[in-house]
């Protein structure tokens, strides 16, 4: 798994796993995951690259990978949860921009059906109703914004990983 002590996403999914499984049962996972030692990588895609090529039995990372991997042979799959923690992405139009219409047209394009189909077909989930990765049961996956945190809550999260993960 990526080292939540390093990467920003894994320490946020961690902080916010309480929002799927209660705050008592994903405390209690956290401790029972770092008690486990487990391998520890610089990010996510690494993780799904130790899954695909059977270093490593299971991973945590994107579900995205599963399609990215799949597509290259690899013999890989996804554990299916109704809900499943994400985090959004935004594009923004700044009010000095130099060019300010050609960046309203990609910002049309990014949001209009035949980028959110590229975006699906990559193994994306997309804020568009209808596309979905072509992953089984994709389409049933309910997305759980994660929670966020200002440089305090960080590093205070990161102190508590620290001690959970890398004694």
């Amino acid at each position: 798994m990526p080292d939540p002590t390093q990467h920003t996403t894994t320490l946020q999914w961690l902080a916010s796993l309480y929002k799927i499984m209660g705050k008592e049962s994903a405390n209690k996972f956290i401790v029972e995951l770092g008690a486990t030692k487990p391998l520890l990588v610089e990010s996510l895609a690494p993780s799904a690259e130790r899954v695909s090529t059977g270093e490593t039995p299971l991973g945590i990372s994107l579900v995205r990978y599963v399609v990215t991997y799949s597509e290259k042979g690899a013999p890989v799959d996804y554990v299916r949860l109704g809900k499943m923690l994400s985090t959004g992405q935004y594009l923004a139009l700044s009010n000095k921009a130099p060019r300010p219409n050609a960046s309203k047209a990609f910002i049309d394009f990014f949001l209009g059906d035949e980028s959110m189909g590229i975006l699906a077909k990559m193994g994306e989930f997309v804020n568009r109703k209808g596309f979905y990765p072509p992953l089984p049961d994709a389409e049933r996956i309910q997305a759980v914004e994660m929670d966020d945190f200002d440089a305090k809550g960080f590093a205070d999260k990161t102190q508590e990983y620290q001690k959970l993960f890398l004694r």
